[in-house]
This record gives structure tokens, sequence and C-alpha cells, in this order.
């Protein structure tokens, strides 16, 4: 999901793990978004991962170009017969100018050298066309499983990114040239079993890299806390995860007024 080389030495380490732990992002995000694309030509999902936004664009585009820097992610994507894989950075691209309808970056946009990859987004995408970037962060379940995680929150913080702290303050200071829209709240709702709870939090890059630094078994302490405030590990509980969201139009050409 990242395009600098650190990150994507880090996700390519994880990618299995990173993927099918991966929470789907909200329907009612992609009812809201594409009816502001101009059309449904072609999309691009930039620093894909392993395809879920792609994919989920390929329901609705004749086309999606889906870009990342990792190769062992790509090579583990989903496939679907209008998604094209293409492995290069996000901010040098093969793509022509004004071709794309929305871009798209679904946890990813943080990880960017912002002052390159703007002018390369803003040039590739149609007058008129969308760009939308989002990303999680937090879970919320309940008061007391909550403040067991804050026990492994603490463990792995310094694991996490500085480059994540942009997502964090819902991406302001990001230097987007673009005009914003103003974009309603969403979260995404998951129903998981204790098994499935602690998958996701123990397949983030940061718990990840904690154990390869510290051991595998740092935070077995803190994954009893959870499991003794969950109580039955079978038993389904609805994990809430706010969604970040930036969103931003490329102004239309001006009509062209000819000469007096």
């Amino acid at each position: 999901m990242s395009m600098t080389t650190s990150s994507a030495t880090s996700f390519g380490l994880y990618s299995d793990a990173h993927a099918g732990y991966r929470p789907a992002y909200p329907e009612s995000l992609y009812n809201w978004l594409l009816p502001l694309c101009p059309g449904y030509q072609r999309a691009w999902d930039c620093a894909t991962g392993g395809g879920q936004t792609a994919v989920r664009l390929g329901g609705d585009f004749a086309r999606v170009d889906a870009t990342d820097i990792s190769n062992k992610q790509l090579s583990a994507a989903e496939r679907h017969a209008l998604v094209y894989y293409r492995e290069c950075p996000a901010e040098v691209t093969p793509f022509d100018d004004d071709c794309f309808d929305l871009i798209c970056v679904s946890q990813a946009l943080h990880c960017f050298h912002l002052p390159s990859f703007w002018p390369e987004a803003e040039r590739v995408l149609k007058p008129g066309g969308i760009f939308a970037a989002w990303g999680y962060h937090h879970c919320v379940v309940s008061p007391e499983i909550d403040k067991a995680c804050r026990v492994l929150w603490s463990i792995i913080e310094p694991f996490w990114s500085s480059r994540c702290q942009l997502l964090w303050d819902d991406f302001r200071g990001s230097g987007c040239p673009l005009p914003l829209l103003k974009a309603p709240s969403f979260t995404m709702r998951e129903e998981w079993t204790l098994d499935r709870f602690l998958a996701f939090l123990n397949a983030t890059s940061a718990s990840q890299l904690c154990k390869q630094a510290l051991g595998e078994s740092i935070l077995d302490e803190a994954c009893l806390r959870i499991a003794r405030a969950w109580g039955n590990g079978g038993m389904k509980r609805s994990v809430e995860l706010p969604l970040h969201l930036l969103v931003a139009r490329k102004d239309a050409a001006p009509a062209f007024a000819g000469r007096y």
C-alpha cells in the first residue's frame, strides 16, 4: 500500500497477513463517491496493495489501473477482468494527461512523497475528475475492550511511521492543490470473533515490526487482556473503524472565450 522504499519493504514482508485481515471499506462510501465522477471510463487505484479498492471499482469503471511498488503485493492481488496491475511509484507514472475520471488512494496517502505526487495526480486526472484518499486508524468495540486495546497500542506506538500522523490528522497539511469537497463521515463496521479481532490487531505493520524487533511474544499479555475483556471468544462483536477522508475535484477547463 505504501510508496516509499522502507514502507514497501515492511508491507511486502507481511503482505499475506496484512491483506488477509483488512476490513472492507463501506459500500456507502462508494455510493456517495462514484456519482461525483464525470464519467466511468477509467479509474486509478494508486498504491493498490492487494487490490481491494481496485476490484470494487472494477464493478463500475470500464478500466481500472492499479499500481504499487511492491511486486509481492501485486503478485498476490485479487484478479478482476477490468483491473490492470502495474508496478510503478505513485509519483512517476506512464499514464497520459487527463485520462482518469477518478483517482483513489486507500490507506496509503501518508506514505507518498507528496510534493512529487500532487503534480502527477493533477496531471493525469481529467478536468472535473475526482481525487479521493481515505484510511483508518483506531477501532471502537466497547469501553472495556477499548481500554484493554490501549495497552497494545502503547506497546506498538513507537513502530508506527511518523508519516501516519497525516492520516490521524484527517489529512490536514496534505498540501492538496485541488479544491476540496465537503464529505460526510463514514465508518467501517465488522462483526468479528475474538480470534478475528486479534488477527487484525497483530497484522498491522506496527505490530509486525514490533514483534520483529522485540520478540514474537511481546504482545501476548496485551492480547490476553483483550481476551478477558471480550469474554466468550466465539461470540461476534461489532467493531467500528471510523474513516479519515479527503476528497477533491480538479477544476474543469475554462470555456474558450475567443479573441475580440
